[in-house]
């Protein structure tokens, strides 16, 4: 919950400070980092679940 908080605080802040196409740039950026990080995070789990089951 306190991560959710801090990425509206992240996005809120940008869009606050920054003109609107340094927003978006910045702000799709961050979505595809953690688009990657999800993916990867998947792929490393998925293997030792299924080693482990």
């Amino acid at each position: 919950m306190v991560f959710l908080k801090f990425l509206k605080s992240i996005f809120s802040s940008i869009w606050r400070d920054a003109t609107p196409i340094q927003a978006a740039i910045i702000t799709s950026i961050i979505l595809v980092v953690l688009i990657v990080l999800i993916f990867s995070l998947v792929q490393v789990i998925v293997p030792f679940t299924y080693i482990a089951i």
